[in-house]
């Protein structure tokens, strides 16, 4: 740069010796250029902050949910905690998350709880607050102390002031001696404000006056004097006894009705004379009294009566004469009369055998029972007694002019006792049990007899024993009622567990401890010793259920009225008659081997107890239907002399237990007789039980 003004072209080499070219200063025209710079970069800076906050309110403006609380009361102060939020009017905008949420207003309790937003775009939340409980100052007039009851709670006595009670209405009474109850409905306003309350109370009594002629009488309300007449008292409402009483005179006596705040006056009352009083006692007590015809009671008695008149008393008592007095007693007298009865005998003649008896008068030792003697007229407990007899107890009531006889025949304790006996007797669980008085019975069969098995050896056995056995074997239904969970099931889908059928599928130990079972319920010495549920022995002595033995069950079934024995259970030969029990027969066909042909019961497998006749001894089922789990232990070398009770009772212990009789299953000449015997310990579809038990 140069300070030369013309644009000519200079030669450089002509001009360089003359001209001196000097260095001139550099001068920076203007310092704004440097300035200008950081300007614009703080501008962009804040351009940049301005577009980033704006992005940013632009995402949370698109990301946020409009939520509207809304709250009663509208009075409030709202307050959410937790992440961003923009309240715009009466919504806040927020972003979905969990918020705890707190809101206040005065008089309410705060209310403090979870907000969870979701991602809808618009939310509306509605809460109530629960206003703070509110006080009552109560108080009540006339009387100023009053028990105060809010919802039937007791809170206190007034004058008080009762804090801290729940907004809303609420039931009030108050009660007050005296007084009647105050009740009413109260609405507290709660908030914390104070309410006052003052109850007038109504009296509970009205005021009566008495007044009678004479006067000074005494005044009585339910049995509590209260003054004298003439009076005017304060008697709370309700029913009251009112008795006015003076000396000399007759009581006057009234019930009488009070309404409250209700006063009345009961008209003068005349006051009668008072009675004459007399007691009445006799020798022997208990008599009859009537006073001028009029019965009034027995003997020993005090009785009213009016003065200054004469009583015609009279006197009666069966056994002895009547007697009768002449009495007059003046006002106020108390009189005592005693009169000794003259008894009134008639003979009674006794007579008994054996004629050395005793004879007992009203519990008393008389004599020997064969005399004549005379008794009062009246009933009298007669005893003959004996020792070895059974006590003849009677009453007897001698007639006068009568001639009475009483003649006895004492009987012996045996007789008696037999006499007494039932014939037929009902168990606890239903069963029918009838009773038999046994005599002698032969085991087993000859050798010579069609079907005779090894084990049907014979042999006699003595019975002496009494003992009743059930009509029927023990059925589903009677068993369920000890063991619910017993099934007898079925026979390829013939069922056999029906209520009136009989029970099958079980053990010997379960069917004797059914039998120990209903010893128990009839608090019946038990048959049975059983241990850890396992019968381990028995009291051949015990009067409780048990089965009835080997020998028991043969004697029932097979010995007849002239002590000839039957082969099969209807007779001498096969085949049973029509329908004269449940066998193997045609309807059985397809699940048995052997069947008896051409005779048909009715019944594939088991039929209810007592489908057929009963046996000549009134017992259901002894042949057919099942087969009978007994007693005895099984045992083959039994022999001739074993005939002490236990041993009648089978063998002492053994592997298998008898099975006896035959049952649906069975269609043979070898099963079907009832000496027949089969043994076993597992449950068959085919073998139940009955009952059985000594009779003393």
């Amino acid at each position: 740069m140069n300070n030369n003004h013309d644009n000519q072209p200079v030669d450089a080499a002509a001009l360089q010796p003359k001209t001196v070219i000097k260095p001139t200063a550099f001068t920076p025209a203007t310092d704004r250029a440097p300035d200008s710079g950081r300007r614009i970069r703080i501008g962009s800076i804040l351009i940049s902050i301005i577009l980033v906050l704006c992005s940013a309110i632009v995402w949370f403006i698109f990301s946020a949910r409009s939520v509207y609380i809304e709250v009663d009361p509208a009075s409030n102060h709202i307050e959410i905690q937790g992440g961003i939020k923009l309240k715009l009017a009466d919504r806040f905008l927020i972003r979905s998350g969990d918020y705890q949420l707190s809101i206040e207003a005065p008089g309410y309790y705060p209310l403090k709880q979870l907000l969870s937003v979701n991602d809808q775009q618009n939310q509306h939340y509605t809460f109530t607050l629960q206003r703070l409980p509110g006080h009552l100052n109560i108080s009540s007039s006339p009387a100023t102390t009053a028990e105060i009851r809010i919802d039937g709670e007791l809170r206190g006595k007034t004058p008080t002031t009762i804090r801290d009670i729940a907004h809303g209405e609420h039931a009030l009474r108050i009660d007050a001696e005296r007084y009647l109850p105050f009740t009413t409905s109260i609405e507290i306003e709660g908030l914390g404000h104070e309410q006052t309350l003052v109850v007038e109370l109504i009296p509970a009594w009205a005021e009566l006056s008495f007044a009678s002629q004479p006067a000074g009488a005494d005044v009585y309300i339910d049995e509590n004097i209260v003054g004298q007449t003439p009076l005017t008292t304060e008697i709370l409402q309700g029913e009251h006894e009112v008795r006015i009483k003076l000396s000399g005179y007759k009581s006057w006596q009234k019930k009488i009705m009070v309404t409250a705040n209700q006063p009345f006056s009961i008209p003068e009352i005349e006051l009668a004379l008072a009675d004459a009083v007399i007691f009445l006692e006799t020798r022997p007590s208990s008599a009859n009294i009537t006073i001028n015809g009029e019965y009034k009671g027995q003997t020993p008695i005090e009785i009213a009566v009016a003065p200054d008149k004469t009583f015609d008393i009279r006197f009666f008592k069966q056994g002895y004469q009547q007697s009768h007095r002449k009495l007059k007693v003046k006002s106020g007298d108390k009189q005592r009369l005693r009169v000794n009865l003259q008894a009134e005998l008639s003979p009674i003649e006794f007579n008994s055998i054996p004629a050395d008896a005793e004879l007992y008068v009203d519990g008393k030792l008389r004599g020997l029972a064969k005399q004549i003697l005379p008794l009062s007229t009246k009933p009298h407990r007669i005893e003959i007694r004996k020792q070895g007899y059974v006590t003849y107890q009677t009453t007897v009531t001698p007639r006068a002019g009568i001639a009475q006889q009483v003649t006895v025949s004492l009987k012996t304790l045996r007789q008696a006792r037999q006499e007494s006996v039932k014939a037929i007797i009902k168990s606890s669980a239903g069963q029918i049990l009838k009773l038999f008085h046994p005599t002698s019975v032969i085991m087993g069969a000859s050798r010579r007899e069609a079907g005779r098995r090894a084990n049907e050896t014979l042999r006699e056995v003595n019975l002496s024993r009494a003992f009743y056995l059930s009509l029927n074997e023990i059925t589903n239904a009677e068993y369920h009622a000890f063991d619910r969970s017993h099934s007898s099931g079925d026979v390829q889908g013939n069922q056999l567990n029906d209520n009136r059928h009989p029970v099958v599928k079980l053990t010997w130990e379960q069917a004797a401890l059914y039998c120990n079972w209903l010893s128990k319920r009839e608090k019946l010495p038990p048959f049975y010793i059983v241990k850890d549920n396992k019968v381990v022995g028995f009291r051949h002595k015990a009067t409780g259920y048990r089965l009835p033995s080997e020998a028991e069950w043969a004697w029932v079934a097979r010995v007849q009225p002239n002590q000839q024995q039957l082969k099969f259970p209807w007779g001498e030969s096969l085949p049973p008659p029509t329908k004269n029990g449940n066998y193997a027969d045609d309807s059985a066909a397809d699940l048995l081997g052997r069947i008896i042909h051409g005779y048909n019961d009715g019944f594939v497998v088991t039929a209810p107890v007592g489908s057929f006749p009963a046996d000549r001894k009134g017992i259901f089922d002894m042949g057919g239907n099942v087969s009978e789990w007994v007693h005895d232990y099984y045992d083959i070398t039994i022999g001739q002399g074993k005939q002490s009770e236990s041993a009648l009772l089978g063998p002492a212990s053994g592997q298998h237990h008898v099975i006896k009789g035959s049952s649906w299953a069975h269609g043979s000449i070898t099963e079907l007789r009832l000496s027949y015997r089969d043994y076993g310990n597992d449950a068959r579809d085919d073998v139940g039980f009955r009952i059985a038990r000594y009779l003393e």
